[in-house]
């Protein structure tokens, strides 16, 4: 029991495909103590029956890694959770941008017990989601569910630092047995963390945080949708699939290009160095091993559509560069071509396509206004319209 106290300590709050098949997986083999928060009680009594679960790290082969002697509650047990948040030294999330906001009360319970036991170790906080502002963002959301907390404490022994994850781990079949990329990243933004972090192989100290996050997103994050996007349309149902097809893969690589050019444009990043983590990223996409579902990938269209997201995102950079993103510019027409009835988004944006037209929905859904370079230049990509 001693040796289990002096281990570092992590609460994941999300035990879906990233918080096990990444965070966890790295976190266990750095030795922490784990504990996962689960809402799903199924998945919750699955893991809790085995005691175990299984991923499989894809590279030029199979390597699998056994995660054990992990514990999980769900986060309707609050004498469970609150004292896991309470206790730990890292908390991280991989709940998906759009569940964010329900991490809040509990993550507030949480820090509430830890002040009043005035446990001052300190505590890291870090959402890992893929979006811009991830743990500062939930910090804002906690502040507006407790406006009276003691901040003042909080901000002296519990830091938000900001996060980017990369690594594909595709939504499991199993839930006891995932695949991920043998590569990943995991950066966080050094200047706000709570020192000292324990040491996790894997995680990141990154000096410039947004300059890391936004070789990810709109690197990653672009090709990934915009193979999603176009393989969608062709009928495919796999991403491997779609990367493998040459039409497909000639205008997300355009794409890709124009996004990776912008990105290191903006943060002076090496631009040899990025079109080999471009090159790289493109190649992975064709993997066999990691079968990805299409419909998963293009999920939350209207949300991966928005202005600072990986398409429009790297498009604006572009023209502030002086330079045309055709290439996302017809990804981003071609995205408002997709059908996916599975998707509460893809089909409140196809309402408002049939009852506003494409200008005043790009603008709505873009950010952008009409008559914008970027809106003149979708539409004129789209061919004039949009099936609806």
């Amino acid at each position: 029991m001693a040796e289990q106290k002096s281990r570092p300590r992590i609460v994941i709050i999300g035990a879906g495909a990233t918080g096990r098949g990444q965070i966890g997986r790295l976190a266990h083999q750095a030795g922490f103590a784990l504990t996962f928060i689960e809402r799903r009680k199924d998945l919750v009594e699955v893991l809790r029956s085995a005691g175990r679960y299984t991923v499989g790290l894809a590279g030029q082969k199979i390597e699998e890694v056994e995660i054990a002697g992990f514990e999980v509650v769900r986060t309707d047990e609050l004498f469970k959770c609150m004292p896991a948040i309470a206790e730990a030294d890292i908390i991280a999330t991989a709940v998906l941008p759009t569940n964010l906001e329900a991490v809040a009360p509990l993550l507030a319970k949480g820090l509430g017990l830890k002040r009043q036991q005035s446990i001052d170790r300190p505590l890291n906080v870090i959402a890992c989601e893929n979006m811009e502002r991830s743990s500062s963002t939930l910090r804002d959301m906690v502040l507006r569910h407790t406006p009276k907390f003691d901040w003042g404490w909080v901000d002296a022994h519990v830091g938000f630092p900001d996060s980017m994850v990369a690594c594909l781990v595709p939504w499991p079949k199993d839930p006891l047995y995932l695949l991920a990329e043998a590569v990943q990243e995991w950066s966080v933004d050094a200047h706000v963390v709570k020192p000292p972090l324990p040491e996790l192989p894997g995680l990141t100290l990154s000096a410039n945080q947004e300059a890391a996050l936004e070789r990810k997103l709109f690197i990653k994050n672009t090709g990934h949708f915009a193979i999603g996007i176009l393989g969608h349309l062709k009928g495919y149902a796999l991403m491997h699939e779609a990367a493998r097809d040459s039409e497909i893969l000639a205008l997300a690589g355009a794409a890709t290009k124009e996004s990776a050019a912008a990105v290191a444009g903006k943060h002076g990043l090496d631009p040899l160095e990025t079109e080999e983590y471009r090159r790289t990223f493109m190649e992975q996409m064709r993997s066999l091993f990691l079968p990805d579902e299409i419909g998963r990938v293009i999920r939350e269209l209207g949300r991966k559509l928005a202005r600072e997201e990986r398409l429009v995102g790297p498009a604006l950079v572009c023209l502030d560069q002086g330079r045309e993103p055709r290439a996302l510019a017809q990804v981003i027409a071609r995205a408002f071509q997709v059908k996916n009835p599975e998707d509460p988004q893809t089909l409140g944006l196809r309402a408002d396509l049939a009852a506003f037209g494409l200008e005043q929905t790009v603008g709505a859904v873009c950010g952008i206004p009409a008559g914008h370079p970027l809106a003149r230049l979708i539409l004129a990509m789209s061919g004039g319209g949009v099936g609806v």
